[in-house]
């Protein structure tokens, strides 16, 4: 068995190399027959968190071209692969709400808070919701808690929207508030691909970096952790390195 899966099934290998090189229909092909066919356990757990990956960054292309029912077909697949990463949720709540499905979008919300209670992105859309149900108070305390828990979210457009919100201009602040979102990174796919990059240039501290900020979005995506593990190590972090490969182990 190989808990990690470098060089174990090259079928597995090509969808990473799709994956890394941005072609995620092809990612999905490959790491499909992996998860029907491969033996090894440890190979299909990853299988499936990249054909989450995949489908996910298929429905933000959609998202881009506003075509929502698409969008929210790829986010199902990727949710029937991860049902409990709480970024998949919040994605899956933007679209619901576009879509007019308030109660889907409540429900994911309250979703991904269960799981991760300290995502700034959950926070706020949480907060959203309980402005748009005249909780105005409720609704900027927690952008206040979602601020302190995601820096990028200390930016001028939602500072501009807490502003509208104290002055009583409730829908334009709701409005300007959601504009914050979509652009934000709300899954892991692009923070890999950075911290990749950083990684094969040698860039230690700035690929630990990356991996890190994609492990709060992710944090039991079992490859990622053991990408991280391989950076600690090279920054002479032994100990947490060796703590990041157990936890990889655990999980798979």
């Amino acid at each position: 068995m190989n808990p990690f899966g470098f060089g174990h099934n090259q079928i597995f290998d090509s969808g990473l190399k799709a994956f890394e090189t941005g072609d995620s229909a092809l990612a999905i092909e490959h790491f499909g027959v992996c998860l029907a066919s491969d033996p090894d356990p440890s190979t299909r757990e990853r299988a499936r968190s990249y054909l989450a990956g995949s489908h996910v960054r298929l429905a933000k292309e959609s998202i881009k071209a506003l075509d929502w029912d698409a969008a929210i077909e790829h986010l199902e697949e990727a949710v029937s692969y991860r049902p409990s990463f709480a970024d998949l949720r919040i994605l899956r709540s933007i679209v619901f709400d576009h879509l007019g499905r308030q109660e889907d979008r409540e429900y994911e919300i309250s979703f991904a808070l269960e799981f991760n209670s300290k995502y700034g992105l959950a926070i706020l859309h949480d907060g959203i919701v309980m402005i748009e149900h005249s909780l105005l108070d409720q609704g900027l305390a927690r952008f206040q808690e979602a601020l302190s828990a995601d820096k990028r979210l200390n930016g001028p457009v939602c500072q501009k929207a807490a502003d509208l919100l104290r002055a009583g201009k409730v829908s334009e602040s709701v409005a300007l508030f959601k504009t914050v979102v979509p652009v934000m990174d709300v899954d892991p796919s692009s923070l890999i691909l950075e911290g990749n990059t950083f990684a094969h240039d040698g860039r230690w501290a700035e690929a630990e970096e990356a991996y890190r900020r994609a492990l709060e979005l992710a944090p039991r995506f079992a490859d990622l952790i053991c990408k991280h593990g391989r950076v600690l190590a090279a920054l002479g972090r032994n100990d947490e390195a060796i703590a990041q490969f157990r936890e990889a182990v655990d999980i798979n």
